[in-house]
């Protein structure tokens, strides 16, 4: 007896493989560290949102980052002021590319600089040509991890800036945090 054609498209085909599910990996979209040296120049606190590309095939990121750092060291034993003081504001752009959590990081931005030198209590008046506002164009060639959630973040990198009134100065710092 021959099989029937109506049986053959009737009967149940065998049970379809299923696919592998597709694991998005993202970047935590928040990060907090500390960054010795670096874009603010003796240290700074920042704040970094990161934006994740849905790519699958070449994920990247995109980081808007703002941080502050402020010094004071004191230069005369005459008793009463002599100070110097530094604040720095470094806001910089991030692009990160590469593995999820291991990237490479490309960044440009500014550092708002603001130096004060105080007089001490003898009369002797410190001063320079660099005293009050200045800015400084600054980038970021570095390291960087990333977790997928909340987690430990770390950097390093070549952070050099450059202004108008000093030049360039080929710097770097390391960074730490949380994301």
């Amino acid at each position: 007896a021959r099989p029937s054609l109506t049986a053959a498209i009737v009967a149940p085909a065998a049970a379809p493989v299923p696919m592998p599910s597709v694991v998005v990996r993202r970047r935590a979209p928040n990060a907090i560290f500390a960054e010795a040296l670096g874009n603010g120049l003796t240290y700074s606190v920042n704040y970094e949102r990161i934006f994740s590309s849905p790519n699958l095939v070449s994920p990247w990121s995109l980081g808007i980052r703002g941080g502050a750092s402020y010094l004071a060291y004191k230069i005369s034993n005459a008793a009463g002021s002599g100070v110097l003081q530094l604040a720095t504001f470094p806001v910089v752009v991030s692009w990160y590319v590469g593995l999820p959590h291991h990237t490479l990081q490309l960044g440009f931005g500014a550092t708002v600089m603001y130096v004060s030198a105080s007089t001490d209590a003898t009369g002797t008046k410190y001063a320079g040509t660099t005293e009050g506002l200045g800015l400084a164009a600054t980038a970021v060639i570095g390291y960087r991890y990333m977790p997928e959630h909340t987690g430990f973040t770390f950097g390093v990198g070549f952070t050099p800036l450059w202004s108008p009134a000093k030049g360039f100065l080929a710097w770097g710092g390391a960074s730490a945090g949380v994301a």
